[in-house]
């Protein structure tokens, strides 16, 4: 990419899909061995927990809670068919409310990740494909401002030039204040310095009341940051030109969101394909939406509508959308959709997508609206591994009873034949 241009709210939008979900074809999920105390097993939706190694199997990081001892609680697994996963190895410092994003490299996993004494971390893991295992090579402490700040989940980037960028929810327990702080680790340095950039800053909330996340980006001579306060997402960006903590270029709004009580709704999914296009999916008051950056113009198009609204289908209420990259222009997307899974696929960048799958629970007992996602961002060409998190019955609305966690499985291939979703 040439040099860095004013984000631009696009002009041309896709064209609308609206799916109809009750005579989907069906492709019944298969219960997994995975078992939690923890509501966030597989979460954020910005965030990465799911990679897929060299030999093809698929590996996640998990919160099992307390379900797994008291060595902590974000584990690695592996699996080689989705309903069968070893644990592998737990991450130090590590509790209930632990989240994590990685990045696989070869067979190296980097992984940085919220921890129980309010300093987050980085990890890096091996995995040998010989002896189908993990082995955890290095964990370093990552920065923060005062040890009255909890760094909270945080997410990371390493941009073209080798930079490492990595952006957390801060929250200052003696002064009240929270934001988004970024930091960046200059190419060949072990030292961070702190962004003259921040976003979202507020005080006087009680601590998660108001919803913050960050996603790094990279970017052709940039690096990009999609973040979200409440239920509002923006987009900002810069070139890796001049002082790496210098400020960033004005922030750019993406979605006017509605505010809800769920703290994990507002979390969006982003993947960069091939050609360096950014894909934004992210739900909204009952409706799927896609944005897409191209990388030739640096412009976003309109908010697209993926499925049917509210109104519509009433009871469809599409949570946690995923976004994947299959290879070349072909791009997936998969979100619940009422109480099963539906896989959007594009194989044209973007611009026409096809509901091929829809994964639902016949005969399966639990409660699995609003239920959590998880698929690998770069799954490579064979099946791509689809995981959902479900809790055995509602939760009361004032989340004094966790229920227990459990998780089901399927595959999808690469397809953009319509699977009977229409």
């Amino acid at each position: 990419m040439s040099s860095l241009e004013r984000i631009a709210i696009g002009v041309v939008a896709l064209a609308a899909l609206c799916l109809p979900w009750k005579a989907q074809a069906a492709v019944q999920v298969a219960q997994t061995d995975i078992v939690s105390t923890a509501t966030r097993l597989v979460s954020y939706r910005h965030q990465r927990h799911m990679f897929v190694t060299s030999d093809g199997r698929t590996h996640a990081l998990m919160n099992l809670g307390t379900a797994a001892g008291t060595d902590g609680s974000l584990y690695l697994h592996s699996t080689d068919d989705g309903v069968q996963w070893a644990r592998q190895l737990v991450l130090p410092n590590t509790d209930e409310n632990s989240v994590s994003d990685g990045m696989l490299t070869g067979d190296s996993l980097t992984v940085v990740y919220q921890c129980s004494d309010g300093i987050a971390r980085m990890s890096t893991l091996n995995y040998s494909s010989a002896t189908r295992t993990w082995s955890l090579a290095s964990t370093s402490k990552l920065p923060r401002a005062s040890t009255s700040i909890a760094a909270v989940n945080p997410s990371f980037a390493v941009d073209e030039n080798g930079n490492t960028w990595l952006a957390y929810v801060q929250e200052d327990s003696s002064t009240g204040y929270v934001m988004i702080a970024l930091y960046v680790k200059a190419a060949g340095s072990s030292t961070w310095s702190r962004s003259s950039q921040s976003y979202g800053y507020s005080n006087g909330l009680t601590f998660g009341s108001d919803k913050r996340s960050a996603r790094l980006v990279g970017l052709p001579g940039g690096i990009g940051l999609m973040y979200s306060v409440g239920p509002n997402i923006y987009w900002a960006e810069r070139p890796l030109t001049g002082t790496l903590t210098s400020t960033w270029n004005s922030s750019v709004l993406m979605l006017s969101g509605t505010a809800d009580n769920d703290p994990m709704s507002s979390h969006f999914s982003t993947v960069v394909d091939g050609q360096n296009n950014v894909y934004a999916a992210y739900t909204d008051a009952g409706v799927l939406y896609l944005r897409i950056r191209n990388a030739a113009t640096r412009q976003w198009t309109a908010q697209t509508r993926i499925t049917g609204n509210s109104t519509s289908y009433p009871s469809a209420n599409p949570t946690y959308a995923q976004l994947a990259w299959l290879g070349g222009t072909k791009v997936a997307l998969v979100s619940n959709f009422g109480s099963g899974i539906n896989v959007y696929q594009s194989a044209n960048s973007g611009s026409t997508w096809a509901c091929t799958t829809r994964g639902v629970h016949t005969g399966m007992s639990g409660y699995f609206n609003d239920a959590r996602l998880e698929i690998p961002a770069f799954p490579g060409a064979t099946a791509v591994q689809v995981l959902q998190q479900y809790q055995a019955f509602q939760p009361p609305a004032d989340g004094s009873v966790v229920p227990p966690q459990y998780a089901v499985s399927f595959q999808f291939t690469p397809s953009t034949t319509s699977g009977g979703c229409q």
